[in-house]
């Protein structure tokens, strides 16, 4: 089975005690269809079936990237004779994106002075030879809402009857993610006969990661 991966990534990884990290039950998801009635009989159908999502730790182990495996398979019916193409895909959204900053401060203290003694009870040595370097690092993390990505899987010409697009193991990465993640699928058509062009669309239920 070929694995499709997609990333979505808003920044640099930040701090891991603000992720989820919590796996989500894989589980089937419900089933959408959605029929749309337009002039001279004209009916253009999309729906969707077989929804799962397997959610696994993330490969690097930080609790701010999510990892996912998703599976759906979209079909649509439209009128005889018609022409256009099934589209899928899914919406993903993170609760807050982070991101971090690294700022370097530095300093050169040069004292050339060095002393060195013996004392009464043997010898000791107090050494300050320059130039020394002083460095500190500073870190920002910044915190802003949660863009919303649509993640394309794939598209299809309509044939004759119904035409299905189907995805086995999407592979699906976010990172930098603070707080849950939601994704659902989305799935398009459209249609073209000589008398109607008409665009029809079915969503998912919300998987919470």
């Amino acid at each position: 089975m070929r694995t499709i991966t997609a990333l979505v990534t808003a920044g640099t990884v930040a701090f891991a005690a603000l992720g989820g990290g919590a796996m989500a039950a894989a589980g089937p998801m419900a089933p959408h269809e959605t029929t749309y009635q337009g002039p001279g009989g004209f009916a253009l159908t999309i729906g969707h079936t077989d929804e799962s999502y397997r959610q696994v730790p993330a490969l690097n182990a930080m609790p701010t990237n999510r990892e996912v495996f998703l599976n759906n398979t979209v079909y649509a019916t439209p009128p005889a004779g018609a022409t256009g193409e099934i589209s899928s895909g899914y919406y993903v959204a993170c609760a807050v994106d982070l991101k971090v900053t690294v700022g370097l401060s530095g300093g050169i203290d040069v004292d050339a002075g060095a002393s060195i003694g013996f004392g009464s009870s043997g010898p000791d040595a107090s050494v300050d030879i320059g130039p020394s370097v002083s460095a500190g690092i500073d870190l920002t993390l910044s915190m802003t809402p949660g863009e919303i990505k649509k993640i394309d899987v794939g598209t299809k010409p309509l044939g004759a009857g119904t035409t299905y697009l189907v995805n086995r193991d999407f592979h699906l990465m976010v990172g930098d993610c603070a707080g849950p993640l939601d994704v659902y699928s989305w799935a398009t058509v459209t249609a073209t006969t000589p008398q109607v062009t008409a665009k029809n669309s079915v969503v998912g239920d919300t998987m919470f990661l």
